[in-house]
């Protein structure tokens, strides 16, 4: 058995790391590149504005703050944005875009005009699939979004559910005792 001094031993581990790197680093050269994904168009104000109705109905202001008031909306562009794929932003934009023509045909009044209970049956009914499956499924991801949102809001997550960002408090006052 030979022995091997420290100097050698770290000599041969250094080649053999920067030989593994360039290795790897050849061999990403080689792959082929992706192509880049596109990205959504961007919101247009009337699309915003049917967004933060939307959302004000699934959860209205009341003695708490509603979902608008703590930006779910901003929460929920951003999803859509950068979580969901570019077909189901099409589509969900498409739904949000015949929104007020699907609302009128149904309730036979305008948004404006209708009051909680008729914008709530509404959203109901598209729950239910009973304005399309894509609206159906529209309605159900602007839900679950809404939810999320509104729930994982700082003023909720501390008022509401009383979390505590980083629970164990250090008081520097507090008498050691000796054992």
């Amino acid at each position: 058995m030979t022995t091997i001094s420290r100097r050698e031993w770290v000599k041969g581990m250094t080649l053999a790391t920067l030989g593994t790197v360039a290795f790897y680093d050849l061999s990403a050269q080689a792959k082929p590149n992706f192509p880049v994904s596109k990205k959504a168009p961007a919101w247009t104000a009337k699309q915003e504005q049917i967004l933060n109705e939307w959302i004000g109905v699934i959860i209205p202001e009341s003695s708490i703050p509603g979902a608008v008031s703590l930006g779910v909306p901003k929460f929920v562009k951003t999803m859509l944005d950068d979580c969901y794929e570019l077909s189901a932003q099409e589509t969900f934009r498409q739904v949000l875009d015949a929104f007020p023509s699907s609302f009128e045909s149904y309730v036979k009044k305008a948004w404006s005009q209708a009051n909680q209970a008729e914008k709530e049956e509404f959203l109901f009914a598209m729950a239910k699939g009973n304005v399309g499956s894509g609206a159906q499924k529209a309605m159900s991801t602007l839900k679950g979004l809404t939810i999320q949102g509104y729930t994982t809001s700082e003023e909720i997550m501390v008022k509401y559910y009383n979390y505590v960002m980083a629970p164990g408090f250090f008081n520097g006052c507090a008498p050691v005792k000796k054992s």
